[in-house]
């Protein structure tokens, strides 16, 4: 059985790269912090670069080839910490750039290009669930996991730019291509002018919005529900988790369903765990509202619901420069975060990420984060 108590995102290998940590020495020091779930990218599910540096760099790619990430799950298992093998949906920048026919287009007639580090790919590219099909199914035979977790699943959209003085009306709302809107028509037996993005957005924001939406967010569903039906024919007991946008339905006049087509009421048919990325200082939001957000959303799914909290600040230089961000994040912020969460309904936390941990466990400032972890809910 799962213990969600307290997890740890694993989106780098720089605790077998740069810590020089073996399996067993990291499987022991999570368990030190009192981790009883991670959410892990591997050599069979690759990350690439987000706001962490997940790409292995050519210096390091000799020392790379000898991890062994069926070590480290077994080590994990022996530890009773249990293993999400953790894989981007919507979110492959190589993929991406290997077929441009697949980015979306936004209100504007914009075909999406890259932001910092973002680009999307909407949950309905057929070509793109395959492929992404492919590698969870030699992932799952390979690590035999206790559950996959779905990073970007939604439609496109760079939601950490979403800040609480952010005009909904400015930020790109995909997609309105043609093979799109044609998939749309066909579903809902909606007539929409096809051929010109903006005028499709405006005919359907005039005569159906309410199908629009409930479109997308069963297209989100529909493709989670085809990962879940391939994986789970390999191995029924696994459990599916997302990483969930942490907004309420109040937030942006409903954006979480209208824009990112996720409804947390309906994809709990598909989805046991909810991962909510409650990333405060990214958002500029206080220590108390990660625990209010989750809290909401795990009323809303009525499923299992995990927190994921910042260790250190993000989002502070480049496009993201002088956006009003908090420049540091205290340890009694997070801890502050922590007792929030531990009087909450949610059923755990989860922390981003292990190599911001891992960076400052030495110090003293790292010594309480890692303190509070251990003694949650314990």
């Amino acid at each position: 059985m799962l213990n969600l108590t307290v997890g740890m995102k694993i989106y780098d290998n720089g605790w077998f790269l740069r810590h020089r940590l073996q399996p067993e020495e990291a499987a022991d020091l999570l368990q030190s912090m009192g981790v009883t779930f991670v959410i892990a990218q591997s050599r069979f599910l690759p990350m690439q670069n987000s706001a962490v540096e997940s790409a292995v760099r050519n210096e390091d790619a000799g020392r790379y080839a000898a991890l062994d990430d069926i070590a480290f799950r077994r080590a994990l298992a022996v530890r009773e910490i249990s293993y999400f093998a953790c894989l981007n949906i919507g979110f492959d920048p190589v993929f991406a750039a290997a077929h441009p026919e697949l980015l979306p287009t936004d209100q504007f007639g914009r075909q999406e290009t890259m932001e910092d580090w973002y680009i999307g790919l909407p949950p309905d590219r057929a070509a793109n669930l395959e492929h992404k099909i492919s590698m969870l199914a030699e992932a799952v035979r390979g690590l035999s996991p206790d559950g996959v977790h779905l990073g970007f699943m939604r439609w496109p959209g760079f939601w950490e730019t979403w800040l609480p003085d952010t005009n909904r009306e400015t930020k790109p709302d995909y997609c309105y291509a043609p093979e799109t809107i044609h998939r749309f028509s066909k579903a809902t037996r909606a007539h929409v002018p096809a051929a010109d993005a903006p005028t499709a957005a405006q005919y359907i924001a005039g005569h159906y919005k309410t199908e629009w939406r409930d479109w997308k967010c069963a297209v989100t569903i529909a493709a989670i529900n085809e990962i879940r039906a391939a994986v789970l024919a390999i191995k029924p007991d696994l459990r599916i988790a997302i990483n969930t946008l942490p907004f309420l339905r109040t937030d942006f006049e409903d954006a979480v369903t209208e824009v990112f087509g996720q409804d947390v009421a309906r994809l709990r048919e598909v989805v046991d765990i909810f991962e909510v990325m409650a990333y405060h200082q990214i958002l500029r939001r206080d220590a108390a509202w990660p625990a209010a957000v989750a809290s909401d959303i795990k009323s809303r799914s009525r499923r299992s619901v995990v927190c994921t909290l910042q260790a250190k600040p993000l989002y502070l230089d480049g496009m993201h420069a002088g956006g009003g961000r908090a420049q540091s994040l205290s340890p009694q912020e997070f801890v502050t975060a922590v007792d929030a969460l531990e009087r909450s309904t949610v059923d755990g936390l989860c922390v981003f990420s292990f190599s911001d941990l891992l960076a400052m466990r030495d110090s003293e400032d790292g010594r309480r984060m890692m303190d509070r972890l251990r003694r949650f809910r314990r």
